[in-house]
């Protein structure tokens, strides 16, 4: 399975459990606050293009570019996956370069505790 790859299959296991966990599902009613949603856009040169759509009641993964994205990241697969997953900081990766984050960086925070909530379920 190419990295691209396993890069989807993270971001569908992850919109799973928010669908079926409630605190889950309140972590995304307090990361959306006020707004209609969040738009976090992913560019790996392995992937192309995808976009996940955030909103209280969910997530949603979409092919391609969204016009004006809260945030985009762009990295290969295996950067993604490893920041996604822990097995790479976050920080380093934008000190070195690997790693280049467009828009409002702070919305890391928030994805960052619905991945590990999410992973800490999974077990």
């Amino acid at each position: 399975m190419k990295m691209s790859e396993q890069l989807q299959e993270f971001f569908k296991f992850l919109i799973a459990k928010t669908k079926e966990k409630d605190d889950l599902k309140k972590l995304l009613v307090d990361w959306v606050g006020p707004y209609d949603g969040k738009i976090l856009q992913i560019h790996t040169p392995d992937g192309g293009d995808q976009y996940i759509v955030v909103t209280k009641e969910g997530m949603t993964l979409y092919e391609g570019v969204y016009p004006s994205p809260d945030v985009i990241y762009k990295a290969t697969g295996e950067i993604l996956l490893g920041i996604f997953t822990g097995e790479v900081k976050f920080k380093d990766t934008m000190k070195d370069g690997r790693l280049e984050v467009i828009g409002n960086a702070h919305e890391s925070d928030p994805l960052a505790n619905l991945i590990l909530a999410a992973m800490m379920g999974a077990f």
